[in-house]
């Protein structure tokens, strides 16, 4: 009966260890891909910029406001972001000729910056982009098509965020349009920000 035991413990714990490595590409044994990224890979900003005091309705002038068509007057909210993980002030600014559309402003800080949208925390198609300069991302949701997103790196933990997403009205905007234009909107801002910050 010890023997069994024993045999059976032996088998147990075997069973354990092929449990913790995986195989990878059919190779027995290989240890697998350790899945998707928990940053986002960019080339290097040229500077750091400080936005912890600056207020983000202040990236968008009123001439750029109406050169990108948003005719609602902007609004900031301070909140504490689940996507960045830290301080997200936001500017929201609806708009309503010729197009429905909200957008949003923010500057989150002390968090995770642009790492927010790597393959591991988004259910996006993400793909790199240079804004002024500075690299940055556009987030394409896989599983809704009622907005879209442009993250640029400020510096640690820092990052300019566009939300761009359809107003309401019917026919929706498409999507393909909504992610143009954030890339619009983080194009001017960031042309305001390197000024300011």
């Amino acid at each position: 009966m010890r023997r069994v035991l024993v045999v059976l413990v032996g088998v147990a714990l075997c069973g354990a260890l092929v449990a913790c490595v995986r195989e990878s590409a059919g190779v027995p044994g290989a240890v697998a891909d350790p899945g998707p990224a928990t940053t986002v890979e960019r080339p290097p900003r040229p500077r750091d910029a400080a936005i912890a005091d600056l207020d983000p309705c202040l990236l968008l002038t009123e001439t750029q406001r109406a050169d990108l068509q948003l005719d609602g007057e902007p609004g900031v909210n301070v909140g504490r972001s689940a996507l960045f993980q830290g301080p997200e002030p936001t500017c929201n600014i609806r708009s309503y000729e010729p197009r429905a559309v909200a957008v949003g402003v923010s500057l989150p800080y002390d968090g995770l910056g642009i790492d927010a949208f790597a393959p591991a925390r988004v259910d996006s198609r993400v793909t790199p982009l240079t804004i002024e300069g500075f690299p940055g991302v556009q987030a394409v949701p896989a599983r809704l098509d009622d907005f879209c997103s442009v993250a640029v790196d400020l510096g640690p933990g820092a990052a300019l965020s566009i939300q761009y997403a359809d107003g309401g009205r019917v026919p929706a905007v498409p999507q393909p349009e909504l992610c143009a234009g954030a890339v619009e909107v983080a194009r001017a801002a960031m042309r305001t920000l390197v000024k300011l910050a």
